[in-house]
């Protein structure tokens, strides 16, 4: 059995497209760029996502780990593979 290490993932995640979802609802799109060990993120050219529509751009934003719900790494990645 695989061990699970979200950091490492996380880390392998860095300079690719990374779809998160906060707490309250909200979502963000963008390049991740930096992390840490709170998995509070920075995100380059990141898009907030709200009901399934692009409501702002940003150049960049700091996401602070404990409002985040999930992260979906490599965003891009699962993008190109169902395409095929």
């Amino acid at each position: 059995m695989a061990e699970r290490q979200p950091l490492k993932l996380l880390l392998r995640s860095i300079n690719n497209i990374v779809l998160v979802k906060l707490k309250d609802g909200r979502e963000y799109k963008g390049r991740l760029i930096e992390m840490d060990n709170y998995m509070n993120l920075v995100l380059s050219g990141a898009e907030e996502i709200e009901n399934d529509e692009h409501t702002a751009r940003f150049g960049e934003v700091f996401i602070r780990g404990n409002n985040i719900l999930f992260i979906k790494p490599d965003v891009t990645a699962s993008s190109s593979e169902t395409e095929r």
